[in-house]
């Protein structure tokens, strides 16, 4: 009875490409249930705060994940409990959450928060869909030069299934959302939000049970390494649009908006980075660090998220708080 079990998770590699890319979809079909032409008509009004959170997003960003990258090709071997093998993961995985787009629940913490809800939708939207090009930008920029061998970044595959499994799901969410009634949608993006989670939780277990997630290699460093760059993150998005004169409201949603990457994304796009022939047809020394680098992606984006769940929730938990003692004060 445990042997399906049993083989699922010894050959957990030939079906994580498909668990991935229907988990996108599904939560890319949700997403588009909730935007409207409007809402990119709104980036017209809201070009500022547009422009700062893509100079972010796009530029400042991707270059304090490279100075990260470059402090831990510093780091000596084992410090921290830091392993080589560990090093390279959580430099190649920081490298793909820097080239990742904000996600939907961005759009929820800035709304609890009392942020500018149109100006995060509009980010979300807007960066989802620059993201077919800019993210295999900057993954070949960052990636190629830490994973060892002739290892390279396979561009079009990668935006190949941003466009299929991201850009096509959210037009079409987008036309559901056309053609319904409220209660309709409401039920679609729920039903879809929970698909996506489901898969998530099976491709955790799937990582967990074939060995791919182990912890050993990152001692306490290489969480410690992943958290510094989302706070470093956050600093810098904050820095940036103080130094803009953005409003307090606009400045949480541009905070929101880069902090909480798009994880499920991610997780699709690894399996582009390291598809299964790549991870078994390397030699041993290099095939070993490369599969290291594959396996601290899935640790970093699994972290990450965490990470920035917290980071969001609390951001946007204090400024809620405060609106309302400044209201309570007025009245």
């Amino acid at each position: 009875m445990l042997d399906p079990v049993f083989s699922f998770f010894a050959n957990f590699s030939d079906y994580e490409r498909v668990l991935s890319a229907t988990m996108v979809t599904f939560s890319m079909l949700g997403m588009g249930a909730t935007l409207t032409v409007r809402d990119f008509a709104n980036t017209l009004v809201a070009w500022r705060g547009l422009a700062v959170g893509l100079v972010v997003q796009l530029v400042l960003v991707p270059i304090w994940a490279g100075l990260t990258m470059f402090v831990v090709g510093l780091v000596p071997e084992d410090f921290g409990g830091l392993s080589f093998a560990g090093a390279v993961g959580i430099a190649t995985g920081i490298a793909l959450i820097a080239a990742m787009p904000g996600g939907s629940l961005s759009n929820l913490l800035t709304f609890i928060g009392n942020g500018n809800v149109a100006l995060s939708v509009s980010l979300t939207a807007i960066t989802t869909f620059i993201c077919l090009f800019a993210t295999p930008i900057v993954l070949a920029a960052l990636v190629t030069v830490q994973v060892p061998g002739d290892f390279e970044i396979d561009t079009s595959q990668i935006m190949l299934d941003i466009g299929l499994f991201l850009i096509v799901p959210l037009l079409v969410g987008m036309i559901v959302r056309r053609w319904t009634h409220s209660k309709q949608q409401i039920l679609f993006t729920k039903y879809m939000v929970r698909a996506s989670l489901f898969l998530l939780g099976v491709i955790i277990v799937g990582s967990l049970g074939a060995g791919r997630l182990q912890f050993a290699p990152y001692g306490w460093l290489g969480p410690a390494i992943i958290i510094v760059f989302g706070v470093g993150a956050l600093l810098v998005t904050r820095l940036c649009a103080f130094a803009c004169g953005m409003i307090e409201r606009d400045t949480l949603a541009i905070v929101i908006e880069v902090v909480v990457k798009n994880g499920l994304l991610a997780l699709l796009v690894v399996t582009s980075m390291f598809p299964s022939r790549v991870l078994v047809s390397a030699d041993s020394q290099t095939g070993d660090l490369i599969a290291a680098a594959h396996d601290g992606c899935i640790f970093v984006v699994l972290f990450f998220s965490g990470f920035a769940l917290v980071a969001g929730s609390v951001t946007s938990l204090r400024r809620h708080k405060a609106r309302a003692q400044q209201g309570e004060a007025a009245a």
